[in-house]
């Protein structure tokens, strides 16, 4: 297959797109009316270059997954202080550090809906364009990216290259009351007394305070402007459908690929958007055989990196497609690695296709293993300017030589 450049004045046309978009729409929390209009505006950019182009409305519960932290400081706080007090409230001390490890367990490691009857409901807005081949449709490439940003961390506000060890120890420390409470526990039960020794619980104490407290805090109020995470992606997904909807007026036209321009609401608040994308067109995306390529945190070059297992390495996605899209950055010049997403690295949209049997992988460009005082990621400075254009060049790139490589594939 002979390979084509979308070239870097696409590239740089994106990113002045995404600035235009966070200029008129601000920060973009999911629910809030500026994230809506976003998905407003997506559309009407959408339309211009689509077959055809919907808005799909769902509605969904943010607040459960960023009252994670919250609920688990609070569960840790009163199950020490049922510790403390010993006895049959040794019984309520386990049950309630329990509680608070099922619901982080739920909400962040498998992004499950369990509890978010709990939470207030609101609207959330996915958008998608269709760019429909010249003959049959024997495959579809789904090229997406979501327009949601996130709350800033607060463990990035300050002190940002201990942010991962800090969590990590919150997370031991939390475990460790568990295993201490149910000690208490089956002493009360044996009869031999729920009160542990005082300096165990003294120290639990100490380093739960400065530990585990503190998660009560790790989602701030503040709004990151998310341009990297993850607008720009949107913006590269719709520079894709451009350069498609330009092809077909000079007369190339893909042959047998339908190409879907997605852009997903509420991933910032447990993959929500993509969950309902998904639920929506099971039917579809089962019925042709369909590759989803995900962009998400596209910031550096030398980071860039095709994903095989997402949703904190619990979810296998396709090495089959990543190792393909890698063989033609590599054709292409740009060095892409490929690699798993580790536990506590969080997840992407693409699981939700994975989980349901459709071929997907996710293109990054940040490791979350290398946090560092520059990391914008999450924070107030995530916006344009810290996005390379040669990492944006490269997903375009490799996103529309791999719908070309699928279309070519498909003859």
């Amino acid at each position: 297959m002979e390979l084509e450049r979308v070239g870097r004045e696409a590239a740089l046309a994106t990113l002045r797109l995404t600035r235009s978009l966070i200029e008129r729409h601000g920060p973009r929390i999911a629910g809030t009316r500026q994230c809506l209009n976003a998905a407003d505006q997506v559309a009407e950019m959408l339309r211009v270059h689509c077959d055809r182009v919907v808005q799909e409305r769902f509605k969904m519960h943010p607040g459960s997954f960023r009252n994670v932290g919250k609920i688990m400081a609070i569960s840790y706080f009163l199950a020490m202080l049922f510790l403390i007090a010993g006895g049959i409230w040794s019984y309520l001390s386990f049950l309630t550090a329990f509680f608070g490890l099922v619901y982080g367990t739920v909400l962040y490691v498998f992004n499950g809906k369990i509890f978010d009857r709990w939470f207030a409901p609101a609207e959330g807005c996915n958008v998608y364009g269709v760019i429909e081949p010249s003959g049959e449709v024997r495959h579809q490439v789904i090229l997406s990216g979501h327009h949601d940003s996130p709350y800033v961390l607060g463990f990035l506000l300050r002190f940002k290259k201990f942010a991962r060890p800090r969590l990590a120890i919150a997370v031991v420390v939390y475990l460790s009351i568990l295993v201490i409470a149910a000690t208490a526990a089956v002493r009360e039960s044996l009869g031999t007394g729920g009160l542990l020794p005082v300096g165990l619980t003294v120290v639990e104490g100490v380093l739960g305070i400065f530990f585990v407290v503190p998660l009560y805090f790790v989602i701030t109020r503040l709004q990151s402007p998310g341009a990297g995470d993850n607008l720009n992606s949107t913006s590269t997904a719709i520079t894709a459908g451009v350069h498609f909807s330009l092809r077909r007026k000079r007369g190339t036209c893909l042959k047998h690929t339908r190409v879907i321009i997605l852009s997903t609401d509420g991933e910032e608040a447990g993959m929500r958007g993509a969950a309902d994308y998904v639920k929506r067109h099971q039917d579809d995306l089962l019925s042709v055989p369909t590759s989803v390529f995900n962009m998400d945190s596209v910031y550096s070059l030398k980071e860039l990196a095709l994903i095989t297992r997402d949703r904190n390495g619990t979810c296998a996605l396709s090495e089959e497609m990543a190792e393909e899209c890698r063989q033609i950055g590599a054709a292409l010049g740009h060095i892409v690695s490929v690699k798993p997403l580790l536990p506590g690295s969080g997840g992407t949209d693409a699981w939700t296709f994975a989980r349901l049997g459709v071929k997907a992988t996710s293109f990054i460009g940040i490791s979350a293993a290398s946090i560092g005082d520059k990391t914008v990621y999450h924070t107030l400075q995530d916006t344009v300017e810290h996005i390379e254009p040669e990492a944006v060049e490269a997903a375009l790139d490799i996103a529309v030589n791999y719908v070309m490589y699928k279309d070519q594939e498909s003859q």
